[in-house]
């Protein structure tokens, strides 16, 4: 997703604000020639670029083929929060519906995922407006509110910083009276995406890795006991591939062409708010995604814009209503903040599978996908792209902390993709209501 600042003509709904705050990445060249790798990695978001990284500094020959550049998908279109909890399970359900060492290990992902990141960052010294300053996910009833309570305790059994936090310090934390409380995911925070996947993606240069962009794949072929990806311009050999596209991986081996889907997302930010306002709104920074269908997000930019995101539905048609909608919750969630001016407007695609799980494929012999993102993938897809290159590595992906899987179609992909789009459009007219 992509912005440019509102009003004028000719205003993209493809360029994110990310595009314009992180300085200008380094364009990598397409593929021109015929090539051999140990591994190609396919897609250059945090999935594929923390795959290319962990594997090329392990020694390994690895190539990256991008259709346009680093970060240009789902990674930088997204709203940058990191956000370590589940979308809809708790660490019990996930004991319950996977067995205690499987639930265990998922948890143990999903809830340190938000500290990995950060500590590869600083590690790596990559310049992302790194913030790890908490993420919450407020309740927006009391019954909410009470379940809440019950799932920080299961991750504090656990041994992850985790708190419930009451309605009054709810409010005072975020700035909105519409909540009955929250959780508090203290290892959670925010990061510009896109300067974050540019940053991975040189460190892997820096360590031998071959990053090729405007290339994208046109089909994979098996060739004995090599496959060969082929570009418009050239090939690349090579016995191990990983399909880090995410929703992209459709489109590059029919396994997959069924397994996920799309979620369109309006994200949007404001000029930047003055001080007054950002004692109120997000005191203490940090960003939050509540719970209800017709979800709704905040958080701050290096520059104090605020950064909110809504699902697109079907009553929501042009720029104006788009703009019309974006002031409105704003102005629901946060009164103080008055009509805000949106400076900035773009729409990106979320690719969910039917867990809402992290989910790594066993393609065919050889060739690996890491895919659906679930909104929540920035943080867990660099842990997930690490794991999957310490699998290429030793040669086994028992310690895989998501078990590796074969592609299901989803049931009825045909009439399901469009699912998200109509339970969103549902719970729009809801919440109007």
């Amino acid at each position: 997703m992509q912005s440019q600042p509102s009003g004028g003509g000719g205003v993209s709904l493809r360029r994110s604000l990310w595009t314009y705050l992180a300085s200008a990445p380094e364009r990598y060249a397409h593929l021109a020639a015929d090539r051999s790798a140990d591994v190609v990695v396919v897609g250059a978001g945090v999935a594929g670029a923390s795959t290319a990284l962990h594997l090329a500094s392990a020694g390994v020959k690895v190539a990256v083929l991008e259709a346009e550049q680093p970060g240009a998908g789902a990674t930088g279109q997204s709203g940058g929060l990191v956000a370590p909890n589940f979308i809809g399970m708790t660490p019990e359900g996930a004991d319950k519906a996977f067995g205690p060492e499987r639930g265990a290990r998922l948890t143990k992902l999903i809830g340190g995922s938000a500290a990995q990141l950060f500590d590869l960052i600083h590690s790596l010294d990559i310049a992302c407006d790194a913030r790890q300053e908490g993420f919450w996910t407020p309740a927006h009833t009391p019954a909410l509110a009470q379940e809440q309570r019950l799932q920080a305790k299961q991750w504090q059994a656990r041994g992850f910083a985790v708190d419930f936090v009451d309605a009054d310090h709810t409010r005072e934390a975020l700035g909105s009276d519409r909540y009955h409380g929250g959780l508090c995911f203290v290892d959670g925070g925010q990061v510009n995406p896109l300067a974050l996947a540019c940053g991975l993606i040189e460190r892997a240069v820096e360590r031998g890795a071959h990053v090729f962009g405007d290339s994208p794949v046109e089909r994979i072929e098996r060739d004995g006991a090599n496959w060969i990806v082929k570009t418009a311009r050239g090939n690349i050999r090579a016995a191990k591939v990983v399909l880090a596209a995410n929703g992209g991986n459709s489109q590059l081996h029919p396994c997959l062409s069924r397994t996920t889907l799309p979620l369109r997302v309006m994200e949007f930010a404001t000029t930047p708010l003055s001080m007054a306002q950002r004692a109120v709104i997000l005191p203490r920074g940090g960003s939050f995604t509540d719970k209800q269908s017709y979800l709704f997000t905040a958080r701050y930019d290096e520059e104090g814009r605020l950064i909110s995101a809504v699902p697109l539905s079907a009553a929501l048609r042009g720029r104006q209503a788009y703009e019309r909608e974006a002031q409105g919750r704003l102005m629901r969630h946060f009164p103080s903040l008055g009509r805000a001016s949106i400076q900035h407007l773009w729409i990106g695609t979320a690719w969910l599978n039917t867990s809402f799980l992290p989910t790594v494929y066993a393609v065919d012999d050889g060739l690996y996908a890491i895919q659906a993102c679930n909104g929540r993938g920035l943080a867990t897809n660099v842990v997930l792209g690490e794991e999957v290159a310490r699998s290429l590595l030793s040669g086994s992906f028992q310690p895989l902390s998501v078990d590796l899987q074969e592609p299901e179609s989803i049931r009825f992909h045909a009439l399901a993709r469009f699912a998200p789009y109509a339970m969103m459009t549902l719970a729009y007219l809801q919440g109007r209501l």
